[in-house]
């Protein structure tokens, strides 16, 4: 029954059907399947999502983002993990936001919680070079996403030192996404933030001329009443005093 190990390994993360198709009939899939998830040759992830194991530590030889990548047709990394893929985490989180057009269930897989986000765009997600099975919004889609909704980031905090690694942003394509989105609140909220950063992240001014042109009337909140205390006139934003002051003492609080 190892007979077909060789070729799951090269396979790596499948489903039912690419074994039926590995040994030429349903039932015999199903039946090679139980067998080597027993011996622990193989371990389902969710419903129809199998990975090979390593054989000493019997651990998935897929690693978490492969798995994302695999989960549905249009699934991709997006949010803190996106950052976290780009290298830019500043903390080890165990949720992995995954996007994708086809709707799944969120569920648990080695210690990670998969969650499941409704893609709104398919604008800025590039296949990684790292691995075939990788989806993930570039660096500039992943900016506008995480301002647009900070939770999904950790928190203004992890999103200020995440932030703080940048050292370059394409203007162009922010404001092509700004557009694409087009929400008030978001060019108000990401006007406001990269300002803290513009000089790192090289913005020209005439960016954030375009981020205030869309400003509206009415006051915003960056995050809740308690925290964000300070009127930034130029924005109509309420804010923590200082935002920056969590790079200054080692990501404690705001001052």
């Amino acid at each position: 029954m190892k007979q077909y190990l060789e070729e799951l390994h090269k396979l790596r993360i499948f489903r039912l059907n690419d074994v039926e198709n590995l040994v030429g009939n349903l039932n015999s899939a199903k039946d090679l399947l139980q067998n080597y998830k027993k011996q622990r040759l193989v371990c389902q992830v969710r419903r129809d999502l199998y990975v090979v194991t390593d054989l000493a530590s019997k651990i998935s030889l897929a690693n978490k983002f492969e798995i994302a990548g695999k989960i549905t047709p249009t699934s991709y990394l997006s949010y803190q993990s996106a950052l976290e893929f780009h290298g830019l985490a500043h903390q080890v989180f165990y949720d992995l936001w995954v996007s994708s057009s086809n709707r799944f269930n969120s569920f648990d897989f080695e210690g990670i919680r998969f969650q499941y986000c409704e893609s709104k765009s398919l604008s800025g997600v590039i296949g990684a070079s790292a691995s075939t099975f990788i989806q993930v919004t570039n660096l500039e889609r992943t900016v506008i996403d995480c301002i647009d909704k900070i939770e999904r980031c950790g928190g203004l905090e992890e999103l200020i030192q995440c932030f703080s690694l940048i050292t370059y942003l394409d203007e162009e394509l922010l404001l092509n996404y700004l557009q694409e989105f087009n929400k008030q609140f978001l060019y108000q909220k990401v006007g406001f933030i990269l300002e803290h950063f513009k000089q790192e992240v090289k913005l020209s001014d005439n960016f954030f001329s375009v981020c205030k042109q869309k400003l509206g009337k009415s006051t915003r909140y960056l995050t809740d009443l308690t925290e964000s205390t300070h009127y930034f006139k130029g924005w109509k934003l309420c804010a923590p005093t200082n935002i920056l002051s969590v790079l200054e003492q080692g990501g404690e609080n705001y001052v």
